[in-house]
């Protein structure tokens, strides 16, 4: 176990360093969500918002970015494979799992970073108190990374070349922010709807941010840890079929 962390650390610290020494792509990547979240809200700025406003308009928004970042972070693993770093490193590391572990970490800071941002901006466009939004920012990211990885990692399931795994990645989102605004306009999502926040990303990080603005644990736990048991199930089983050889005449 002790070795499995130290790989895990050491390709953490790989892969943090191969962005950072991309000072442009770090700047984009971090930079170009807050550029769409004001660009997609500018009929909303520097209007007060109580946080159960914020809930409705912003959140989805930033649910877009967590999905998102997180099924790019997925198609960079799928890269890695088709240039075959992980064939040639599988020897190496303990389990495969060390490439998705620390990528997922990886994706992890970068997130953080973002919606520590996100809440910059929400303190000064619309005079929300920093730290109240922060926590609660950070707190979601918790509760959701795991599950959202359920959704994202089958992708590596499946023998792909690079260039279809991106198409994929983007009819995924496409369908997951349609499909999630079709659901919301149809029916009146409540904290305790399994299948919504099983089903959809978007409701499970609308919902864990409502909670904590609302205290009503009682009524979400439970509907959260059936998303949790059955996406983290989802992401093993994804794990499981993982491919680490490169997709040759495709």
């Amino acid at each position: 176990m002790q070795k499995y962390g130290v790989q895990v650390w050491l390709y953490t610290r790989y892969f943090f360093k191969v962005m950072l020494d991309n000072v442009s792509v770090m700047i984009y990547t971090v930079g170009l969500p807050i550029f769409f979240l004001v660009l997609n809200l500018k009929d909303e700025l520097f209007k007060p918002l109580s946080l159960t406003q914020f809930t409705a308009h912003v959140m989805p928004f930033v649910a877009w970015i967590i999905m998102s970042n997180t099924i790019v972070m997925v198609g960079e693993v799928a890269l890695l494979r088709e240039q075959g770093y992980l064939k040639q490193y599988a020897s190496l590391v303990v389990n495969p799992s060390v490439f998705i572990v620390s990528k997922a970490l990886v994706n992890l800071g970068i997130l953080v970073v973002i919606l520590g941002l996100v809440g910059g901006v929400s303190a000064i466009v619309w005079q929300l108190e920093l730290w109240a939004v922060l926590w609660r920012l950070w707190g979601v990211l918790l509760l959701v990374s795991v599950p959202i990885w359920g959704y994202c990692l089958p992708i590596l399931s499946f023998q792909m070349r690079y260039q279809t795994v991106n198409g994929v990645i983007n009819v995924v989102t496409l369908a997951v922010m349609i499909g999630s605004v079709t659901i919301g306009n149809w029916l009146n999502v409540s904290l305790t709807n399994i299948i919504a926040n099983v089903l959809s990303p978007v409701y499970l990080v609308l919902n864990c941010f409502n909670v904590f603005v609302t205290g009503n644990w009682g009524a979400f736990l439970p509907s959260y840890l059936v998303a949790l048991v059955g996406l983290s199930l989802i992401a093993w089983l994804g794990y499981r079929h993982l491919q680490l050889l490169p997709t040759e005449g495709l």
